[in-house]
């Protein structure tokens, strides 16, 4: 296929297929374009490590381990990733939409595992097969596999993308005649686009806001919405940080809440280094954003506004590993993609050996 864009202009399979050049973790790097950045390790000499942060569960400190996540223990810094159905697209090509979130949904978990991270529950992914089917009944839809021949447009969610982008390769080897078109421009800009009818399906790290939700209903877009795996954010900090092992949920808080007084390590805790804390994370196009600003400090978009905000996560390990003295928080996924195993030793960010890599 030569023809890489959509009619809706939205990247098409072979373009998508040269930013996700890994597989599983690792082809969310390369999904957030940080090529650059694994060429300009070897000059860092960069060194990260994750922090044990409080659980609302029971009060201990955990790791955003798989084991962690998927049991619930790490939370609240765990949180479900969403896909939404644009019902009038179920209806316009319903044989190969209907079929593509069916193929979906039946291999959701090795979809989540295989992008990086983490399965949701056999009842979340069962209960999502049942609702599926319930709206394709109530649509008068009986898709037929054998006429899949149609193109998928994917808006959304960075974090999300990777787990959309398997599930439409999978699809697509199983039915050439599909193409699965994703366009990866984060959860808020996404939903903008699906509120305006313009993509068939939603990737997104956060539920709809209110405010999108009114957007759709004006414009006569009906959707429904599944919970296709978890994510965890994990909080890091440089290798050389000897200080910092673990932190609770009232100090992440006043960190990072709006018009924090807390600029110097030790103005978290006495014992700590007498020196500014370089903070790092994401911007507020995105849904790790209102994620992290809603659960840590009550509001989404509530936050202190003198720290470095980035669209992508690998600007914020990058920060971070370049620094003794800094914080960051960011997707985990991206974290092991860089090499690194959460809880374990500091490990230090090496140059690619791959030359040619693009």
């Amino acid at each position: 296929m030569t023809d890489n864009t959509s009619e809706t202009g939205r990247t098409g399979v072979a373009s998508r297929r040269n930013f996700l050049v890994g597989t599983g973790a690792a082809g969310v790097v390369a999904l957030a374009g940080c090529s650059s950045f694994l060429e300009r390790q070897a000059e860092t000499d960069a060194v990260l490590s994750t922090v044990a942060v409080e659980s609302d569960e029971d009060g201990e400190y955990y790791h955003p381990t798989q084991e962690n996540i998927e049991s619930g223990v790490y939370s609240p810094l765990t949180r479900p990733l969403f896909i939404y159905v644009n019902h009038a697209s179920l209806e316009e090509k319903p044989d190969t939409l209907a079929t593509y979130v069916q193929h979906y949904f039946e291999g959701q978990h090795d979809f989540s595992r295989e992008a990086g991270y983490y399965a949701a529950t056999d009842e979340v992914r069962d209960g999502n097969i049942e609702t599926f089917d319930t709206v394709l009944e109530d649509l008068g839809i009986d898709p037929d596999p054998d006429a899949v021949d149609d193109d998928i447009d994917c808006s959304g969610s960075n974090t999300v993308a990777p787990v959309t982008d398997t599930a439409g390769e999978s699809f697509e080897n199983e039915y050439p005649g599909a193409n699965v078109f994703v366009d990866p421009e984060g959860t808020g800009a996404g939903f903008q686009a699906f509120a305006e009818g313009d993509s068939d399906v939603q990737s997104a790290s956060r539920e709809i806001l209110d405010e999108e939700a009114e957007i759709a209903e004006a414009n006569g877009v009906e959707y429904s919405h599944y919970e296709i795996g978890w994510d965890g954010l994990s909080v890091v900090k440089h290798g050389e940080n000897d200080w910092l092992d673990e932190i609770s949920i009232e100090n992440l808080h006043a960190v990072w809440q709006y018009e924090s007084d807390v600029t110097y390590w030790n103005d978290i805790d006495d014992d700590y280094p007498d020196e500014e804390i370089e903070l790092w994370g994401r911007d507020s196009d995105s849904g790790t954003f209102d994620y992290f600003t809603r659960e840590i400090n009550g509001e989404i978009g509530s936050i202190r506004t003198d720290y470095s905000a980035h669209t992508h996560t690998d600007s914020i390990m990058e920060g971070v590993a370049d620094n003794q003295y800094a914080l960051g928080w960011g997707g985990v996924g991206y974290f092991q993609a860089l090499g690194g195993e959460p809880g374990e030793d500091e490990f230090e960010v090496e140059e690619s050996d791959d030359e040619d890599d693009e």
